[in-house]
C-alpha cells in the first residue's frame, strides 16, 4: 500500500488524503478512559474529591466513503458506557443519628453511571488540491441522540451561587444527585476546517487541522487545532504522534451549580458539613490539550490495525484524561469491476 493510500486510512476520520471513489473504510475501534483528576477554573489538575474515578468504555463503528474524485463522506456511531464512582459523604447532619431513616435520608453518593448511544458525527470533505501537498475542506456535524444532557451537581437549578447557598437544605439531598456523567453536552454543533497533509517518498509524514467549532444550544464556540508527524517504518507498520487543542472563546449559557471541594483530598469522615464545598457555576465551555502516540500495522492490503494512547495534559472544565485505543479498518472498493 503506498503511503498516500496507508494515509488515507489513517485515522479513521479528518484525513486530507481522501479515498478513491467506490472506496469504503469500515473502523471498528475500542476506547478506554479513565481519569482520577480534574482541571477546573485555574488549568492546574487536581484529584477528583471524595477519592472519584471516571471511566468510559466507547465502541464506535466508522464508516467512511469515496462518493466522487474529489468527495468524501463519513459517518461515526459510538457507543458509551460511563461511570463516576467517589466515597459517599454526609454534608448536612443532624443531631438524630439513632433515627431508622438517618443513613438514607443524608448520605450523598455521588457514584453514576450511563451507557447508551453517543453524539453521532456525520461529515463531508472536499479535496482542494493534491501533490506532496494536499489540503481538503470539511464540514462536520455532531448531534446527540435523546440522552439526558449534563448539569449541576444536583440539577440546572439554581444557576447561582448564592441562590444554592440560600436553598442549600432544599437542594442537598440523596434524592436530588444528578451530578454531570452524561453521554455527551446534549447540544448541536457545527465544525468547519481546513486539513492540510504533507508526506514523502521515504515514508515521513505532517498534517495540520485547523477548524472554527460553531456550538450551539448555549455553548461557547471553540477553536480547534491539530498537528501530527509519523513515520512508516518497513512495509507494515506507521508510527505517529501528536497534539489536538480545544479552546473556548466564548462563554456559554449556565446549566447548574458544580460542588466541587476547597481541599479535595479530605476524606468523606472528615467533611463534617458544607465548609469544604466550593460552589462553580457550570457552563459547557472547555478547553483542552492532548498528547497522543500509536502505531498502525499493515496485515494485508485492505487490514490494518491501530493502537493508540492519549492523555489530556492541559485543560480548563475537563477531566485530566488517559486513554487507549484498539481499532481495525477494513478497505474495499464497492464499486462494479471492469
Amino acid at each position: 500500500m503506498a503511503l498516500a493510500s496507508a494515509l488515507a486510512c489513517w485515522p479513521a476520520s479528518a484525513s486530507p488524503w481522501l479515498l478513491r471513489p467506490g472506496d469504503l473504510i469500515v473502523v471498528g475501534r475500542y476506547d478506554f478512559e479513565s481519569a482520577d483528576e480534574e482541571y477546573l477554573d485555574n488549568t492546574t489538575a487536581q484529584p477528583f474529591p471524595l477519592a472519584g474515578r471516571y471511566n468510559a468504555s466507547t465502541f464506535s463503528t466508522t464508516l467512511r466513503y469515496g462518493l466522487l474524485e474529489e468527495i468524501e463522506l463519513e459517518l461515526y456511531l459510538p457507543i458509551k458506557q460511563i461511570s463516576y464512582t467517589s466515597d459517599p459523604v454526609i454534608l448536612l447532619p443532624t443531631t438524630e443519628v439513632d433515627s431508622f431513616d438517618y443513613y438514607q435520608e443524608n448520605i450523598i453518593d455521588l457514584t453514576q453511571s450511563v451507557r447508551g448511544l453517543a453524539d453521532i458525527q456525520m461529515a463531508a470533505r472536499y479535496q482542494l488540491f493534491k501533490g506532496p501537498l494536499v489540503g481538503a475542506f470539511e464540514l462536520r456535524l455532531k448531534t446527540p441522540t435523546g440522552y439526558d444532557k449534563p448539569t449541576g451537581t444536583f440539577g440546572n437549578r439554581p444557576t447561582s451561587r448564592e441562590d444554592f447557598v440560600n436553598r442549600v437544605g432544599e437542594l442537598v439531598t440523596p434524592t436530588n444527585v444528578q451530578d454531570d456523567v452524561t453521554l455527551g453536552d446534549g447540544q448541536l454543533d457545527l465544525t468547519p476546517s481546513i486539513l492540510l497533509g504533507w508526506a514523502t517518498a521515504s515514508g515521513t509524514f505532517a498534517r495540520l487541522d485547523l477548524g472554527y467549532r460553531l456550538r450551539f444550544g448555549g455553548a461557547g464556540d471553540q477553536i480547534l487545532g491539530g498537528l501530527r508527524l509519523g513515520q512508516r517504518l518497513g512495509g507494515r507498520f506507521l508510527v505517529y504522534g501528536g497534539v489536538d487543542t480545544e479552546y473556548a472563546i466564548q462563554k456559554g449559557r449556565i446549566i447548574g451549580i458544580s460542588v466541587a471541594a476547597v481541599d479535595p483530598t479530605l476524606p468523606a469522615e472528615d467533611y463534617g458539613g458544607t465548609d469544604n464545598l466550593l460552589l462553580r457555576e457550570v457552563r459547557l465551555d472547555r478547553d483542552v490539550i492532548t498528547m497522543s502516540a500509536g502505531t498502525i500495522f499493515r496485515a494485508t492490503q485492505s487490514v490494518e490495525f491501530n493502537l493508540g494512547y492519549a492523555h489530556t495534559v492541559w485543560g480548563r472544565n475537563t477531566a485530566q484524561a488517559r486513554s487507549i485505543s484498539v481499532s481495525i479498518g477494513i478497505r474495499t472498493n464497492i464499486l462494479p469491476q471492469e
